[in-house]
């Protein structure tokens, strides 16, 4: 008898296809990201175009230098197997350090509940980030870059010397950005997340080399005016006080990417209140389920909505089509059918104070959630199960494209800059 394959064997692939399969994981952690109507795919093309590297796993700036600096820490162990159970314990015994370095109430660490028990290691978490920045080489693992460890060390024993008393042969690359600031003393007993000048410097030249013409880059060299703190920073990626910081001329390509952005991001609002507003409909017949009339909710919202969607320029044919070339440069799966509901929906907006109680715009929804979901449609006729388990909200969060995460990220570098 074939033994029971593992649940988990998916852990078994590389740190990148880790990293993204955590993060759809959380998405149905949150009901107000979950996506019902099969948009992630654009949505992270956007949240990836605008501001490259990043994830909504990722708490804290500081974690792209930590993670380099226990793989150096971790190699100084004689042998690759050595070193890897070395590295594996430190990415767990670091927890301690930094709870040893910061406060109770410090916000970001991965791993403070878990412990040595931890799963979801940082070096996953942020291995796009470490590559797309460039501090890591692009697919190396952290025992390839043991391996590379040993084999340099291999070659220098072996080599001979050259007449200056230096080694006759060239070294290896390991993979890890030569120009990676030196770790702070006592890195593994007390550590924190406040960069010094030397970090932010550097993380503010790996990120503008790597990722040129992006927002990511813009805000890492200019921080928009009166943002001060986490409190103050603003509310999103098309904010004013961030189009300020865009040129006309210069940066053309960059604003019409933002105003795409957040004209998609508000198309898709209209579409996931509408299918809420069809749940909401759907379990009206249970007054007590809810503590408020969800059913008046959602028209309300729909309204708002529809107002804001009235004075927006509509997403049109030159959008569609930038849209798929974006979707293409990032690789993203981009069907004839997505693409085709998109269109319709944007069409159904056109008049959006009609969309509420359109025949059309109501069949769109459901036959959209229907190909997305299958046989787990909570509009599918006799699903009750999983009409029932519908919380009161899915998806209705408007998408910001990893904003939440950013705004904390560029936080950690303005301080740091702060206390240069």
């Amino acid at each position: 008898m074939d033994p029971m394959p593992s649940t988990f064997a998916w852990l078994a692939v590389d740190a990148e296809q880790r990293r993204r399969m955590l993060e759809a994981v959380d998405q149905f952690r949150d009901e107000t990201t979950i996506d019902d109507l099969g948009i992630g795919g654009i949505r992270d093309a956007f949240s990836d175009t605008l501001f490259p590297g990043t994830s909504t796993l990722h708490t804290r700036l500081r974690y792209v230098l930590f993670i380099p600096w226990l793989m150096q820490e971790a190699a100084k162990r004689a042998t690759v197997a050595e070193m890897a159970q070395r590295y594996h314990d430190l990415e767990r015994d670091f927890i301690g350090a930094l709870e040893r370095g910061t406060g109770d109430d410090e916000p970001g660490i991965i791993g403070r509940r878990a412990g040595k028990m931890l799963q979801r290691v940082p070096s996953v978490l942020y291995s796009g980030m470490l590559a797309q920045w460039g501090i890591l080489e692009r697919g190396l693992t952290s025992r390839e870059f043991f391996t590379r460890i040993e084999a340099s060390r291999r070659l220098d024993a072996e080599a001979p010397r050259a007449e200056d008393g230096g080694l006759g042969t060239e070294r290896l690359l390991d993979g890890l950005d030569p120009e990676l600031p030196a770790p702070p003393e006592h890195l593994l007993r007390s550590a924190d997340f406040r960069l010094t000048p030397e970090e932010v410097t550097y993380l503010k030249e790996a990120i503008t080399r790597t990722n040129p013409g992006t927002l990511l880059a813009r805000l890492v060299q200019e921080r928009p005016m009166d943002w001060t703190d986490s409190a103050t920073a603003p509310a999103a990626p098309w904010a004013p006080e961030i189009n300020s910081l865009l040129h006309t001329d210069a940066d053309e390509e960059l604003r019409t990417l933002l105003d795409r952005a957040e004209r998609f991001s508000l198309q898709v609002h209209g579409a996931n209140l509408l299918y809420n507003l069809l749940l909401a409909e759907a379990t009206s017949t249970d007054p007590e389920r809810f503590r408020d009339d969800r059913v008046a909710h959602y028209r309300e919202r729909l309204q708002t909505w529809a107002d804001e969607t009235a004075s927006s320029r509509p997403f049109g044919s030159q959008d569609f089509l930038e849209l798929g070339q974006m979707m293409a440069a990032r690789r993203r799966n981009y069907t004839d059918r997505t693409r085709a509901f998109l269109e319709h929906w944007c069409a159904e907006s056109r008049t959006p104070h009609t969309v509420a109680e359109s025949p059309s715009a109501r069949e769109l929804i459901i036959r959209r959630e229907r190909l997305v979901k299958q046989g787990r449609a909570r509009l599918r006729p006799g699903n009750l199960k999983a009409l029932n388990a519908w919380s009161g909200a899915s998806g209705t969060a408007r998408l910001h494209f990893r904003w939440a995460n950013v705004t904390t990220l560029l936080q950690d570098l303005y301080d740091g800059e702060a206390r240069a």
